[in-house]
């Protein structure tokens, strides 16, 4: 009998378009069917088609910090799973390690056993660590991709990457300064001019103070939820050559607007989600005619319509925002944290942790779980370390 013929390679990769991002399990045992297939599914150009095609991508698991040391910083999907270790990619154990952020298929934490920041992906399980010469000035960490332009963020986790950094400096007036640096390099890299920090006048602002939740990325601009009502706007990797970098934007003004997280509206500017009770309201910052921008409220969501609550008061915790997958995470007292996709209202019941509403921000780590991904390089050797 002569042997099956084999499909014509644009057919396949039709075919492969298909596999449903959900079930990660059957891109891998595709990628194990004979070596056309897993040239195809680890192709550049067909996995930038599978991401297009599919659109959002995957929420693989949660980062949080509990109050109990001896639990870990990442929780796992049930659909995801962790690689296991080898030589160049030990078992990571994170657990002497504070969660400062997570994006473009990165965690960012900082481990106060060896005083070094490290960057880890939990795909592959490698991390690269940077010993902290960071000045105690900057306070607030996001790491971030570093490749130009034309990386789509969602499936670089082997590329350059660099952490920005912001703080507020106490002098007669607070001032707030901000920083790059390169985990390949371990050097600052300075957008600002030399002495050019944002100073904040008290009597206006008070004792400024940023919040410890993670930035939202938008349009090439960090925000950073800060106190007085503002947002602190680092303009991190389009801002070379503007002659502000550091700007405040004054959040809405209602009575009771509550806790806020900034995010990524719908239009791919500037949004922010704010939760009073059970009142979740979406906003977009808009610019009109005149080049003046404000908030404008688009949406109010009643949460006891959607969450299994037990009591009407029994309160709820505006807890993070996946960006990307375009949904905002609440927590209750009971340690159950939902996902409320903020197009369909679909409410998921995604994890039950203790203390979850106590333990405060929950990052999402978001990224798309393909074979390429999972036998990407290992990330850059650590910086200043023996």
């Amino acid at each position: 009998m002569a042997p099956p013929r084999e499909l014509i390679p644009d057919s396949l990769a039709e075919i492969l378009l298909r596999l449903p991002p959900s079930d990660p399990a059957s891109l891998v045992r595709a990628s194990a069917v004979c070596k056309p297939w897993l040239r195809t599914l680890t192709d550049p150009d067909f996995l930038r088609r599978y991401r297009a095609f599919q659109g959002a991508p995957l929420v693989l698991g949660f980062f949080r910090n509990p109050m109990n040391r001896d639990l870990p910083r990442f929780v796992p999907d049930a659909a995801f799973r962790q690689p296991r270790a080898t030589a160049a990619a030990p078992a990571a154990d994170h657990r002497k390690c504070h969660v400062l952020d997570c994006r473009h298929g990165r965690a960012l934490l900082y481990d106060y056993g060896s005083g070094e920041f490290v960057a880890w992906d939990p795909i592959t399980g490698r991390e690269s660590r940077m010993l902290d010469r960071v000045p105690d000035v900057y306070t607030n960490h996001a790491v971030l991709c570093s490749a130009d332009a034309g990386c789509d963020h969602s499936g670089c986790g082997g590329g350059p990457f660099l952490m920005a950094s912001v703080g507020v400096f106490r002098v007669a007036f607070d001032q707030v300064e901000a920083g790059l640096f390169s985990f390949e390099t371990g050097a600052k890299r300075d957008l600002l001019p030399p002495n050019d920090p944002l100073y904040l006048n008290p009597l206006e602002y008070g004792r400024y103070s940023l919040d410890e939740q993670p930035a939202a990325l938008v349009g090439g601009a960090l925000y950073f939820v800060g106190s007085s009502s503002t947002l602190l706007r680092y303009d991190v990797l389009c801002g070379r050559g503007r002659s502000q970098l550091l700007s405040l934007i004054q959040l809405p003004k209602k009575k009771h607007l509550g806790s806020v997280v900034a995010m990524e509206a719908e239009d791919g500017g500037l949004g922010l989600a704010s939760l009073y009770r059970y009142s979740l309201h979406l906003w977009s910052r808009e610019t009109g005619a005149e080049g003046d921008a404000s908030w404008v409220e688009r949406q109010v969501i009643d949460l006891k319509k959607l969450l299994p609550v037990s009591s009407p008061k029994s309160p709820v915790c505006l807890s993070g925002f996946a960006q990307g997958a375009n949904f905002v995470l609440v927590s209750t007292d009971d340690g159950a944290v939902f996902t409320i996709d903020l197009k369909s209202l679909q409410v998921s019941k995604v994890h039950e942790m203790d203390g979850a509403r106590r333990d405060g921000h929950i990052i999402p780590y978001v990224s798309f779980y393909t074979p390429a991904a999972c036998a990407r390089g290992a990330l850059p050797p650590a910086v200043g370390t023996q």
